[in-house]
């Protein structure tokens, strides 16, 4: 690990502060802002989680033709730009004064942070890596884990201390004078992959690479986002509503945000271990199993309410996250190739997107309705624990999409090789 670390660090560390820097744009963040904004806009739960719906629904039909950047242009090019622009909506945020401004801010912040740089990264990522790609991958979604440990107690800290607009001023200046310069420098050099392999000794040397509408022909596709858009959906209506929550568990925010901690530093722990297991193994083999921790901690606000919960639950979540992280990372390109990576990945992620958009509009329009929260969240965990059964049972599928025994159809631009 070592000398690999020491080999890559230029880009593992370029995709590292990436998937950091996107913490802005993230709804863990994003939402620590939310009484200040109901507030400042006069809006309820469900108000303000439509606006937020929205403004994340729109940045996902951007992103779904805007993620074809990183196909055409450098990823050095591609990462100024999509850090450019969630400067731009950081300071958005900080000088909002209307709800249509809110709406834009939102959407720049979910396009740019936790969409763009997250694609950009992973995008990179599963390009520059091949029989490691497993390994690179984790490494580099220790950035999301390190955000979700740091971003959170500083930013309650920074609204106590000093108030919602500085906030996001301070997030501005930081994107802007750290993350801008770093990437500018780390991604001078592209990499390219060195005759590393292929990790499944099954798959074909040379793997067949999907174009977009030939993915969206496959049946086991739309299966699988059945169960990979779960965290996306469930763990965005949490954080989304965690000042809620916090209040009907008599809970305190102080503590809330300490849980990030332990949410931060299990995934570190097992995306690491989940890198490995897809070296070895391959990235669909986990598919059936990484819901199942994050299914069981949903379950438990309903049934406990000692701030011991808290923790456990971040534990549990943090599990499912982290291998969630390091899977997403390496499924596109273990089943669809590299030479169209950039619009695969950029329609998954969309939806993605599109489903962490309707979960703070639908939880809030639910808890508005009077159905608890907690309640919410078991139903989640029980739609998880399916979701993960479907996963398992597409394996075979899955398999043989790999190894090239399923293919797209022959077109010239959809047999093409990588």
């Amino acid at each position: 690990m070592l000398t690999f670390l020491r080999t890559e660090a230029r880009w593992i560390l370029a995709g590292f502060l990436l998937t950091g820097f996107s913490g802005f744009g993230q709804t863990y963040f994003i939402s620590l802002s939310n009484d200040a904004l109901r507030e400042t806009f006069s809006l309820s739960h469900g108000q303000l989680g439509l606006t937020y719906a929205l403004a994340t629904l729109a940045s996902a039909l951007i992103l779904l033709e805007f993620g074809k950047i990183v196909d055409r242009v450098s990823t050095r090019r591609a990462a100024l730009i999509v850090t450019a622009g969630l400067v731009t909506a950081c300071l958005m945020m900080a000088g909002a004064q209307a709800l249509w401004m809110l709406f834009l801010a939102f959407l720049g912040l979910r396009l740019f942070g936790q969409g763009m740089m997250s694609h950009v990264a992973m995008t990179a990522t599963g390009r520059w890596f091949d029989a490691q790609r497993g390994r690179a991958v984790s490494l580099v979604s220790l950035g999301y884990p390190v955000s979700e440990a740091v971003l959170p107690p500083l930013a309650v800290a920074i609204l106590l201390v000093l108030g919602f607009h500085e906030l996001w001023l301070i997030g501005t200046a930081t994107v802007a004078l750290l993350a801008m310069p770093a990437l500018f420098g780390l991604l001078a050099k592209e990499r390219t992959p060195k005759g590393e392999g292929v990790r499944d000794p099954l798959a074909p040397k040379d793997k067949v690479s999907w174009r977009r509408a030939d993915a969206l022909r496959e049946p086991a596709l739309w299966l699988l986002l059945m169960g990979v858009l779960c965290p996306a959906f469930m763990m965005t209506g949490l954080f989304f509503h965690q000042q809620h929550l916090v209040a009907v568990k008599d809970w305190t925010l102080p503590a809330f945000a300490a849980g990030f901690s332990a949410f931060a530093l299990t995934q570190i722990g097992v995306s690491l271990l989940a890198g490995a297991l897809i070296d070895r193994f391959s990235a669909r083999a986990l598919l059936p199993l990484y819901l199942v921790p994050m299914a069981f901690g949903l379950a438990m606000p309903v049934v406990f309410d000692g701030l011991w919960v808290i923790y456990l639950l971040m534990v549990l979540l943090g599990m499912t996250g982290g291998a969630a992280a390091t899977v997403m990372g390496a499924i596109w390109p273990e089943l669809f190739g590299l030479r169209y990576l950039g619009e695969i990945r950029a329609l998954t992620f969309s939806a993605m997107v599109a489903s962490s958009a309707t979960s703070p509009f639908l939880t809030g329009f639910l808890i508005d309705l009077g159905i608890a929260f907690p309640v919410q969240l078991a139903a989640m965990g029980l739609y998880a624990l399916l979701a993960s059964a479907v996963m398992g049972l597409i394996q075979p599928r899955l398999t043989a999409i790999a190894q090239d025994r399923v293919r797209p159809s022959f077109t010239p631009e959809s047999a093409s090789k990588p």
